[in-house]
């Protein structure tokens, strides 16, 4: 639209986040608490274990900002997210996307490295495609691709001048040609010498000359013809007469002349194991394959043959084998009675070879024998038994490597410059000059690093280059900055710590250089040595000053002191906690007498007292010598028994290794306990000293809800058998089993003994609701009648769910005469979880929480063996602890109780060995052993041992961090004494606020920079094609969601695929983003408002949680319940009567039933009852056949009693089984109840299946009616597997379809119908208009639980239904039909759908908004975008509106021309700016508008020669229009307008179009005129000059790869014909088919003509790669050799319009619709570009010159009149820039002067300007409007003073 003179906005207000506002946090054991965070801050969280930190950090504000940005996915891909629970709080604002960087591990494929998670992976095979240089694998010289000048300088310097060559090309003979032919065809081209024949090639000769200075020129050329022809190959021959001529291979290609070999081209994809491109075919990328593993078949290599060393024979299935290996072993010899490791190698491979097959009589050895087994796998035991046997062994093919072999030749060199082959691979890798990619990914990261700024010092390096090694280079630094140079870029992710993953995690997030994001962390310092964490600390606030805000739950006090804010949570664990005891700086933190955190800070309390003095007495050693695992240096350990001994050192200083694969697996083999073989070592000393091994590690504890504190040290069970132990208890003859909540009949049945019921809410977060039944108890009412009395308290008695309701310490009063309890919760009360109730669930517990609990699990072990050894002679045993970082997530109290229960167990008798960084336990304790001195290579050697008094006096980074840690404490107490009270503002840490793009190389841009202010309201402009959305789409959007998606686990990223990284060097500062693109059809069918905006997706999930499902034959409520449910409704409601139990097995059938009673009598039921009457089944009544009867077998009789319930519990079984699923009971009296297993209804007994969304979808085949396949029409045509976006579905006119009559139009099943919530089904809601189904949905009538299960759902609901109203589509009902909705309609619901969200901080990026609204909705999109800005989002929108351009912050113009000629940046600022921009063709056009009426647009002279005529369309009624009467001028351009919804697609899409369609083709058929069935309105008079009508909408051209612009315009027959001409193509026979991808022949069959190949990838997906047969040219090698003008068919196909115009220019039938799709602004297409990558405005445009091309220029005869067509058009001018939409209204009026009428609906004031007609609907939309508010010429429309569209064009026509 162009306006007169453009004004430029104001400068816009940004609304900048301060503070994410918290009220209300009620999650777990928050205090209802309300505070502000500042954002752009690093903020603390401290507090002791349990006392709320995670759940305000992480359950609370992440699991907002996650929700809020996952919520922008579709419903499907949200299924599939990590769905965090919504948190218990009143309100949250200002919270931006959050990332969560803890330290679980989810990633658990073996395809997940250090370097994928990093994306260093990523960045190296970039490197490599750019940098490396390829060597021959065999003769390992360098290889490089050869031209013209490099073989001449080869020749010459390889042979002497004045030498004979031979110039020679290598023509291959096709399949379906013989010698003669192609020696004949040569010959017709001049090539009459062939040098040498090899098989079906010829060498032909090119030219012959010799080799001197003067001949150069000519040699280059005879180089260059025969390449062109060779394939890029050439053959020179010296001295070819002699008798050894010699040959020399060049090629164009990668070429090793020595060897003759070609390779590829280097890609990115040659070298990542992820791609099929560069994946080991054998392995596929995993460098392990699973195979038997002898270790596994023989694993005690004590035993002997005879004693049964060979595992898998032991069983009496493979005895047979075991005396075949005996009978067989004693002929040759084998000694039957040594051990398996005394056995010689030649006797082993005997064993596990054999000699021979099975019936040579022979040892046919252990390795057939599992190939016979495998055979065998079909069989489920054979397969569960292979998997004891096998393991995973490296890949034979690429030994470990992953990558095919080609991807290993290609090497970087350590200074950039490539020798000339490389060096002796004998050399250790850190000490050659070129590496491998394998070789760099083994390397530790501090060697990769040096290597990486080897090549970075080097001054030749190209830009793009230098910041590719830039990237790589502080990528690495970053991981060296957190102390993790020792490990590798190709270590399994699932090997790493948790505090390696979440360190690894975090320089991930500085590497994607987000922003607007918030990050939370939790215990960042784990694993992390003192040395480190000053790097630490500087990570996190380069990652807060990039304009990011961070929440960090840490103890560690220099971290602490680090922070900006500090929230100190308190004041103790559990109930106790919640509350905020402090909130401010480090130093006010100091000074808070309140905080626990504070006195400890300020050395007031201590952790620990000094470890012990050494005493006079020796102590007892385990002492290791020559320790050599991993990087450990033949280490000397001597470990002091009956001590607290720590290991220290920094991070991958050797700890782990020598602690976990020396010790710990060295005494495990020691004491004969299974384990993986240990490290390599020489000795291990003093284990005799020893009685076992316990090792605690750091894996997280079990997660299942239905683990208890009770469970994990075994107090549960001694509790259990004193309830067992109860007089009542026994009486009823309870078992312990029936005191469980996990399993038997004693647990409540309606929630399992889980005391909650947990409701799946798919893409929501689920709901956990108290049972119903058992209030949150877990068991049955019987049960809980068992009570325990108190015996310091003789009235208070408790139940078992009372007793699992005590905390520890209270537990422990209460048991306080019972041993054995007393000896279980010991260690629980020991290690500081006194305060935790018996039967809280374990995923409750905090991380802290957790790690203690592990403790105490393991104490209490302890405790249960000393007292089974009690019991005997030995009293106790010395154990050995082994502890990797036990104080993991605690605070300083908790260390402090930890470190006491540790004494207690050196005081028991034990020995301790801790790998621990936590200074207050190195200082407290016995004995340090120093690892070091750095990690990884660099150490491995002790550095130190001794008191820690002795080590802090040494020169290690331990000993420093020992005496800085007491320096540090002396100063803040001191700080504390001089703190200022007076809180300090933090300085505002902004970075700069823009989006920076570097050298983008997408599609078609031009190594582009470009910058896009954040936070701002920002317009991507340019001619169509320029790269607009390529910028905003392919590369801001792609990389903001990739980035954001890198968090989540790679299960979700499966079904969330995010885009490929785009092709640029750089993007920084970009936050999450969230697109909405255009839709290119308004929807299918199938789609309806409710759909499209998501609200069905809500809608069926409520009535699948919440609906009543009833019989739809019956009316009948469908209720199942389980077994253990009627038992508990039987002894509720029956309790002490006598009950008849019935089986029903007919129900409402006719017949006789003799053989059902004959087989009850025989099964032992005696009685049956028919009818309701008793009857004996030996003696069965005639019964009525033709009657319908209801027939019970009886079971049996029984009286209700709680002393019988297991005999109750049998007989309901046995009913329901011979029941199929329903059970009877019959009182005294005659009353039955019926009781079903199944979904049945009572009635009928129809089943049915559980509630599932699917079956209130009418896309789906379980929901759908099944006459029309949910359509809710009748249409012959459409079937089950068609979706109804098929494009002749969409180009389908709608409106007067027959409704279907088995569903009455509402799409679904009959059972999907019987399912109501309150009296409505789900087709009664969606029948309601948007304003409607709001005041109904919040009108439901819920209970508590259902309220409760609709609390997500009801706001998701609410919020799309009120912006509905807000963008004005509240008259709409939800279940209107896509294809019936107006252009501006479809727009605003697709809005509607994505805007609802409050989301802050995120970047939105949207397509042409403006589609489809009038200029006055335009205004109200514009108002709402800028709301959306000002909440705290960057808002990009690529669009040609000049209305929407003058109202932007910022504005890029993209340019100059189209495809290849586009790609640039124009100019780039503010409005003002790019108006006076001369290179600016968008400034042009905003600053001079385009002055109406234009000149020289009209043909008067054809015009005249045509007659006045109109259509007239009476009584038009359809949807919301109310016209009596419009004429509709003929042979005119008229323009439909009106605001959206007005009417204006009713009246011409849905009344005009399909009527004069059926007329027309009646007339020109039958000519049936006077019983036409008019569509929408009375009838239609005035049409009988038209002889055709055609509709060009937006609809796709095609949805197959197969289609393209060339077919779809008719050219391609042509031009396939043209090609078929030429003379190479007649002499090889080739007809036009040949040229086409579609049929076999000419194409190339690897790709079937796509030129792209889909290469499916395990666990990946899948992948499209260009074809390599063909290189993505679509035709084989042959087909590609026949040209025209110099080119091939593949290249015609690449070309686009604006070349194809010239190069075709002789040709008319060709040019003709080339130079129309250039006039119409399309030049910038490529003939062969798929339909399915086109716009809606591309294809509309497409279409229509189609249509244009069919039109000859019409002759003029003396009879003839030309024909007169009627052109339809929705909206022509989406996509089009300002300067095509001249073009496009010249070429419109160019068919109104050739005597055809145009009919366009259109928005676009230009166009509306220059129409001969305009016809004004509305004044509203919806039931406002419906009406002609005016019609005329565009002068006098704006004499309007109803029209809304006049006040718009009035300012460019006066």
């Amino acid at each position: 639209m162009s306006r007169q003179k453009q004004t430029p906005p104001s400068t816009a207000v940004t609304t900048e986040i301060e503070a994410i506002v918290l009220r209300g946090a009620r999650q777990n054991n928050l205090k209802n608490l309300s505070l502000d965070i500042p954002v752009n801050r690093l903020v603390v969280i401290t507090g002791v274990s349990g006392s709320g930190k995670s759940t305000l950090a992480f359950d609370t504000i992440y699991a907002e900002g996650q929700r809020r940005y996952i919520e922008t996915f579709s419903a499907y891909a949200r299924q599939f997210l990590d769905r965090m629970d919504k948190p218990a709080v009143d309100n949250i604002t200002g919270i931006p996307p959050a990332i969560a960087i803890d330290q679980s591990n989810p990633v658990r494929t073996s395809r997940s490295t250090v370097g994928t998670m990093t994306e260093l992976n990523d960045y190296f095979k970039l490197l490599f495609a750019r940098l490396s240089h390829l060597y021959c694998p065999d003769c390992h010289t360098r290889v490089k691709q050869d031209t013209a000048e490099s073989i001449i300088d080869d020749l010459a310097a390889r042979l002497p001048e004045e030498s004979r060559l031979h110039i020679c090309m290598p023509i291959v003979i096709p399949e379906n040609f013989d010698e003669k032919e192609v020696r004949q065809w040569l010959e017709q081209q001049g090539y009459t010498r062939i040098q040498h024949q090899e098989g079906a090639t010829l060498h032909v000769v090119q030219d012959r000359l010799k080799l001197r200075q003067s001949n150069f020129s000519r040699l280059r050329e005879a180089l260059e013809h025969a390449m062109d022809h060779g394939g890029g190959r050439v053959i020179v021959y010296s001295d070819p007469d002699g008798a050894q001529a010699d040959t020399h291979l060049f090629s164009r290609q990668l070429h090793c002349a020595s060897c003759d070999q070609h390779f590829r081209s280097p890609t990115p994809g040659m070298f990542s194991f992820n791609s099929p491109v560069g994946a080991c075919e054998s392995c596929r990328g995993f460098g392990r394959i699973i195979d038997v593993d002898y270790d596994l078949v023989i694993p005690d290599q004590n035993k002997s043959l005879a004693e049964g060393a060979i595992k898998v024979f032991q069983s009496k299935s493979y005895l047979e084998c075991q005396m075949d290996l005996e009978k067989y072993a004693r002929r040759k010899k084998i000694p039957l009675n040594k051990p398996w490791s005394a056995l010689s190698d030649s006797q082993k491979a005997w064993v596990i070879d054999g000699e021979g097959g099975w019936r040579d009589n022979v040892w046919y050895g252990l390795k057939r024998f599992f190939q016979w087994l495998e055979s065998r796998a079909y069989k489920m035991h054979i397969r569960v038994l292979l998997s004891r046997y096998r393991a995973y062994r490296v890949c034979d093919t690429c030994h470990g490597a992953r990558l095919k072999d080609e991807s290993l030749c290609w090497y970087l060199h350590r200074h950039y410059t490539p020798a000339a082959s490389i060096a002796d691979k004998s050399q250790a890798a850190t000490e050659r000059d070129a590496l491998n990619i394998r070789e760099l990914m083994t390397l530790p990261i501090s060697d990769s690093s040096r290597f990486i700024e080897s090549i970075k010092s080097h001054p030749e390096l190209d830009a793009a280059t230098e910041l590719l090694v830039n990237e790589i280079s502080s990528r690495l630094s970053y991981l060296l900055d957190v102390g993790l140079g020792y490990l590798t870029l190709d270590r399994q992710s699932r090997t790493l710590s948790g505090g390696e993953v979440q360190r690894i995690n975090l320089t991930t997030a500085l590497g994607t250089s987000l922003v607007n994001t918030l990050f939370v962390l939790d215990e960042p310092s784990i694993g992390l040595h003192s040395r480190d964490l000053n790097r630490m600390i500087s990570i996190l606030h380069r990652l807060r000053d990039a304009g990011n805000s961070l929440i960090v739950v840490e103890h560690d006090p220099d971290i602490i002191m680090a922070a900006d804010l500090v929230i100190d949570i308190g004041s103790g664990p559990g109930k106790e906690g919640g509350s905020i005891q402090f909130m401010g700086t480090p130093k006010q933190l100091l000074r808070s007498r309140q905080s626990l955190t504070a006195a400890y800070l300020r050395n007031e309390r201590q952790v620990a007292a000094p470890g012990q003095v050494a005493s006079a007495e020796k102590p007892n050693f385990l002492s290791v010598r020559g320790a050599s695992a991993h990087n450990l240096t033949a280490v000397d350990a001597d470990i002091p028994l009956n001590q607290l001994v720590c290991f220290s050192g920094v991070s991958g200083s050797g700890k782990s290794t020598l602690m976990r694969d020396i010790i710990y697996r060295g005494l495990c083999r020691h004491f004969g306990e299974p384990t993986e073989s240990p490290g390599t070592y020489q000795s291990m000393t003093g284990m005799e000293q020893l009685d076992g091994v316990v090792y605690v590690d750091q894996n997280p504890i079990g997660k299942t809800t239905r683990s208890i504190p009770a469970t994990y040290v075994g107090a549960f069970d001694a509790i259990r058998k004193r309830f067992v132990n109860h007089p009542l208890a026994k009486e009823r003859g309870y078992k312990p089993g029936i005191f469980s909540f996990n399993s038997g009949n004693g647990r409540c049945p309606v929630c399992s003994g889980n005391g909650f019921e947990h409701v799946e809410m798919q893409f929501l977060s689920d709901v956990y609701l108290e049972c119903g039944e058992c209030k949150g108890r877990r068991y049955r009412r019987e049960i809980l009648e068992i009570t325990l009395v108190d015996p310091a308290a003789p009235g208070h008695a408790l139940s078992i769910a009372d007793v699992l309701e005590l905390t520890v310490t209270e537990a422990q009063a209460f048991f306080a005469d019972d041993k054995e309890v007393q000896r279980c919760l010991r260690p629980l009360s020991d290690v500081g979880l006194g305060y935790l109730q018996l039967g809280q669930a374990v995923p409750t517990l905090s991380g802290g929480e957790s790690q203690r609990l592990k403790l105490a699990a393991h104490l209490a072990e302890v405790a249960r063996t000393q007292n089974k050894s009690s019991r005997k002679a030995d009293a106790s045993k010395h154990l050995l602890f082994l502890f990797d970082e036990p104080t993991t997530g605690l605070h300083f109290q908790d260390i402090h109780v930890l470190v006491n229960a540790l004494r207690k167990l050196l005081d028991a008798g034990h020995s301790l060995l801790i790998i621990e960084h936590n200074l207050d336990v190195l200082r407290a304790a016995d004995h340090l052993i120093d690892l070091g001195p750095e990690g990884g290579s660099e150490g491995g050697n002790i550095v130190a041992f001794g008191s820690p008094s002795q080590i802090q006096k040494g020169d290690g980074h331990t000993a420093k961090a020992l005496r800085d840690y007491e320096q540090a404490l002396v100063e803040q107490k001191k700080l504390a004494e001089g703190a200022d009270n007076q809180r300090k503002p933090v300085k505002s840490l902004r970075s700069r606020q823009v989006i920076s793009i570097h050298k983008a190389r997408e599609h078609n841009l031009k190594q582009i920079d470009v910058t896009i202010p954040r936070n701002k309201f920002t317009v991507i402009s340019g001619v169509s094609g320029s790269g607009k959305s390529t910028l905003a789409f392919d590369i801001v959007f792609a990389e903001g969601q990739r980035r954001y998606l890198e968090s989540l686990n790679a299960y979700a990223r499966q079904f969330v695929q995010p885009a490929a990284r785009p092709n640029v060097d750089a993007i920084h500062g970009i936050p999450p983003t969230v697109a909405i693109e255009q839709r290119t059809s308004r929807g299918g069918r199938k789609s309806t408002v409710a759909t499209l905006t998501e609200i069905y997706h809500f809608l069926r999930l409520l009535f699948v949680k919440l609906g009543t499902q009833y019989c739809p034959d019956c009316d009948e409520a469908i209720q199942p319940q389980s077994p253990e449910r009627i038992l508990q409704r039987l002894t509720q409601e029956y309790p002490g009567q006598s009950l008849t139990f019935l089986a029903p097995v007919v129900v409402g059938r006719k017949g006789i039933y003799k053989e059902l009673a004959a087989w009850a009598s025989q099964q032992g039921y005696p009685h049956m009852r028919a009818d309701g009457r008793v009857v004996e089944s030996a003696d069965w009544p005639v019964l009525d056949r033709y009657k319908e009867h209801d027939i019970e077998v009886v079971i049996d009789q029984l009286t209700l009693s709680k002393s019988n319930e297991q005999a109750l519990s049998r007989l309901i079984d046995k009913t329901l089984a011979v029941g199929n699923g329903m059970l009877m009971v019959m009182q005294v009296d005659g009353k039955t109840e019926l009781f079903s297993t199944q979904r049945a209804c009572p009635g009928c007994g129809s089943s049915f299946d559980e509630l599932d969304p699917r079956l209130f979808s009418f896309n789906s085949r379980h929901g759908w009616c099944h006459s029309c396949f949910g359509t809710g029409i009748k249409n012959e045509e459409f079937d089950e597997t068609l979706s109804g976006e098929e494009s002749h579905f969409l180009n389908e006119e709608t409106g007067h379809e027959e409704q279907c009559k088995k569903c009455q139009g509402k799409r679904l099943n009959p059972t999907a119908l019987a399912v109501r919530l309150g009296k409505s089904n789900i087709t009664d809601m969606t029948a309601l208009s948007v304003a409607d189904a709001e005041h109904a949905i919040l009108s439901l009538p819920l209970d508590d639980h259902g309220t409760r299960i609709a609390r997500d759902v009801i706001p998701e609901l609410q919020s799309r239904l009120q912006f509905l109203q807000k963008v004005g589509l509240g008259y709409l009902t939800l279940d209107r039909s896509a294809p019936t909705l107006s252009g501006g309609e479809a727009q605003r619901i697709r809005l509607a759908s994505q805007l609802g969200s409050q989301l802050q901080g995120v970047c939105y990026i949207l397509d042409e908004p403006t589609i489809g609204l009038h200029a006055r909705d335009n205004e109200r999109l514009v108002k709402t975008l800028r709301e959306l800005q000002q909440q705290g989002n960057t808002v990009i929108v690529v669009e040609h509106d000049d209305a929407t351009i003058t109202e932007a912050d910022h504005v890029i113009d993209v340019g100059p021309g189209a495809g290849k000629n586009g790609g640039e940046i124009l100019v780039s600022g503010t409005v003002k700016q790019v108006m006076r921009s001369k290179a600016s063709l968008t400034g042009q056009y905003l600053a001079n508008p385009v002055r109406h009426p234009l000149a020289d647009l009209r043909d008067i002279t054809s015009r005249k020669q045509f007659e006045n005529e109109a259509l007239i369309v009476h009584q038009a009624q359809l949807h919301n229009l109310k016209i009596k009467e419009v004429k509709i001028p003929l042979r005119k351009l008229v323009a439909v307008t009106g605001v959206s919804g007005s009417g204006k697609s009713s009246l011409i899409r849905g009344i005009v179009y399909p009527g004069l369609k059926a007329a027309i083709a009646d007339a020109n058929g039958r000519k049936r005129r006077s019983s036409l069935p008019w569509v929408g309105c009375k009838s239609i008079t005035g049409w009988d000059d038209i002889q055709s009508i055609l509709q060009v909408d937006q609809t796709p051209i095609g949805k197959t790869p197969r289609s393209c612009p060339a077919s779809y315009v008719g050219i391609w027959d042509n031009i396939r014909k043209l090609f078929a001409d030429t003379v190479d193509a007649r002499l090889r026979g080739y007809k036009p088919g040949r040229f086409s991808f579609n049929v076999a022949g000419g194409r190339c069959e690897d790709c079937s003509g796509n030129g792209m190949q889909r290469i499916e990838m395990n666990f990946l997906p899948d992948v499209r790669i260009p074809c390599e047969t063909c290189q993505g040219w679509r035709f084989n090698a042959e087909t590609l050799t026949v040209r025209y003008k110099e080119k091939h068919i593949g290249e015609v196909l690449a070309m686009d319009v604006d070349t194809a115009v010239t190069f075709f220019a002789a040709i008319p039938n060709i040019h003709h619709p080339l130079s129309l799709l250039q006039d119409i602004g399309l030049g910038y297409l490529t003939l062969g570009q798929q339909s399915p990558t086109l716009s809606g405005g591309e294809a509309q445009r497409i279409k229509l010159v189609s249509e244009l091309a069919k039109a000859k220029p019409h002759v003029a005869l003396k009879s003839n009149k030309p024909p007169h067509k009627l052109y339809v058009l929705d909206e022509p001018t989406v996509g089009l820039h300002m300067a095509d939409v001249e073009k496009l209204i010249r070429v419109l009026h160019r068919l109104v002067d050739a005597g055809n009428s145009v009919l366009v609906i259109e928005h676009n004031l230009d166009l509306i300007a220059e129409a001969d007609w305009v016809m004004d609907l509305g004044p509203e939309g919806g039931q406002a409007g419906g009406k002609l508010v005016c019609q005329g010429n565009p002068l006098q429309v704006l004499r309007s003073k109803k029209s809304l569209t006049a006040q718009f064009l009035r300012p460019m026509l006066t």
